[in-house]
């Protein structure tokens, strides 16, 4: 599977790096041409880290779609899941990468500046939001990959309205059944950034984040309902490969 995630990877290097470096430049020119206050500016780098996250998420879901429809992709020899966990791996690959690069901005920061703006109890609330993403990205991805693979499934032309539609579906019934059951939306997006600011002059930056808590059975359910589309998107795969 590491071959599959490096082949891959050097499929699409060249846009990979030629995103990261933009985004390094635009990083550079918001600290630099920034006049807001630091909240405000960090505000502006955390937005730019989400839209290459989301790039990211592109480049892995049409990786994966090219892949598909790839026949000499078929008749490497390895296991089918090889195929479906291989883009998903490189994903939270490149969101690991993305995440050092912003522990480098934030340690340039306190450098220049000072950690006073950082608010007491980041660390802890930091890793859990980032932990919570990463699952949510992960868990989207492979609703995109499954709508992918379906379509590809089904004798129909108009490949990508049938994607479409699937993963409208998909997306909108895990998240009612999620809603109905365990009162949360998606448990990464929904409880990632679910924090109480208060103010408390004798900490750092005056603020503190409080945990608000999350539900565990949410994120069980998810886990199974991403058990699922592995091996469904398995079995697929291998009814394609073997016609």
């Amino acid at each position: 599977m590491l071959k599959l995630i490096a082949y891959d990877f050097r499929r699409g290097r060249d846009r990979i790096l030629a995103a990261f470096v933009i985004m390094v430049l635009f990083q550079i020119g918001v600290w630099v041409s920034s006049g807001t206050t630091i909240e405000e500016t960090v505000s502006i780098h955390l937005i730019i880290y989400f839209i290459l996250g989301i790039i990211f998420l592109f480049f892995a879901a049409f990786s994966y779609n090219r892949n598909l429809k790839s026949y000499q992709r078929r008749l490497i020899p390895v296991k089918t899941i090889y195929t479906v966990l291989s883009p998903l791996l490189l994903y939270w690959l490149l969101l690991l990468c993305l995440l050092v690069t912003g522990l480098i901005h934030l340690g340039l920061y306190v450098l220049v500046y000072s950690a006073d703006f950082i608010p007491a109890n980041f660390w802890p609330v930091a890793a859990r939001s980032a932990l919570q993403c990463t699952w949510s990205a992960g868990f989207i991805l492979l609703m995109v990959m499954f709508a992918s693979t379906l379509a590809r499934s089904i004798p129909l032309k108009g490949k990508v309205w049938i994607t479409l539609a699937v993963l409208f579906i998909l997306e909108n019934g895990v998240a009612y059944l999620e809603k109905l059951l365990f009162n949360n939306y998606f448990i990464g997006i929904d409880n990632a950034f679910r924090f109480e600011v208060v103010k408390a002059s004798e900490l750092p930056g005056s603020l503190e984040l409080v945990y608000v808590g999350s539900n565990l059975w949410a994120l069980v359910f998810e886990v199974v309902v991403a058990v699922l589309l592995v091996y469904t998107m398995t079995v697929l795969i291998k009814k394609r490969t073997e016609i």
